[in-house]
C-alpha cells in the first residue's frame, strides 16, 4: 500500500478514534490548494501533533512525508507505523544530510514534506506562546528544492498527550480543544542566510499560535 494510501485510512481512523475526547479545529489553509509540493513546518508540543496534523491536512486532501527521528523508525513498537506512511528517518546525533537528501527527492517527486523544525518536544507553560531553539534544515530543504514553505500551528496537543506522559491522557468526559491553525499564505525563501529564515518560518509559527492561544 502507497503511504499516501495509508495516510489516508489512518487519518480517518484517527478522527473517529479521537472525536470522544478530542475537539479538533482547523483554521486557515488558504494556500493548501497550491501546496502540490512543498514544505508544512509546524512546533511539536506532543506526540499527538502527529495525529492532529494528519486529520488536518486530510482536510486539504494533502498527505505529506513526515521526517522523524530514526530510533523511532528503526526500532520499537513505532518502526511498522513509521515503514508504512513513509517516514524519512532523522539521525539525530550524527549526519542529517542524508534525511535531507531523502526529503529533496520526495519533494523533486511531487510529495509534500512535514517538518518539525524543533526537533524535539518543546512546550513551556509559562510562555505558551514560544517555540524551542529550531534547526536550519527547513531552510536548506527549501532553498535546495526551490519549493514552498507553508507554516502551521498546532496549539492545544500538549493537554491531550503531555511531554512528561508515556501515553495520552483522554478523557471523554472533558473533551480537550486542539487548534491546527495554517497559513493562508505561503513563504518563499531564497539565500544562504539559513539561520535568518528559519527564524522567519518559526516567527510565523509563533503569529499563528497566537492567533488561537
Amino acid at each position: 500500500m502507497r503511504p499516501e494510501t495509508t495516510l489516508k485510512w489512518m487519518a480517518r481512523f484517527a478522527r473517529v478514534l479521537t472525536v470522544p475526547f478530542v475537539r479538533l479545529e482547523i483554521r486557515g489553509g488558504a494556500c493548501a490548494p497550491r501546496l502540490h509540493t512543498g514544505i508544512i513546518a509546524a512546533n511539536h508540543r506532543s506526540l499527538f501533533d502527529v495525529a492532529a496534523g494528519l486529520i488536518a491536512f486530510h482536510r486539504f486532501e494533502r498527505y505529506p512525508r513526515l521526517l522523524i527521528a530514526r530510533e523511532y523508525v528503526e526500532g520499537g513498537w513505532t518502526a511498522p507505523f513509521c515503514r508504512a506512511i513513509g517516514a524519512i528517518p532523522v539521525d539525530r546525533n550524527g549526519d542529517r544530510s542524508l534525511a535531507l537528501r531523502a526529503a529533496e527527492e520526495e519533494l523533486a517527486g511531487g510529495v509534500p514534506i512535514l517538518v518539525m523544525p524543533e526537533g524535539r518536544l518543546h512546550w513551556d507553560a509559562d510562555e505558551p506562546l514560544s517555540t524551542g531553539p529550531a534547526r536550519t534544515g527547513i531552510s536548506r530543504l527549501a532553498v535546495s528544492a526551490g519549493v514552498i514553505v507553508v507554516p502551521a500551528a498546532v496549539v492545544g496537543s500538549e493537554r491531550i498527550w503531555p511531554a512528561s506522559s508515556y501515553f495520552p491522557r483522554p478523557n471523554p468526559f472533558r473533551r480537550k480543544h486542539v487548534v491546527v491553525n495554517v497559513a493562508d499564505e505561503e513563504m518563499r525563501l531564497a539565500g544562504d542566510d539559513h539561520r535568518a529564515n528559519t527564524e522567519a518560518v518559526m516567527a510565523e509559527v509563533r503569529r499563528l499560535i497566537a492567533e488561537v492561544s
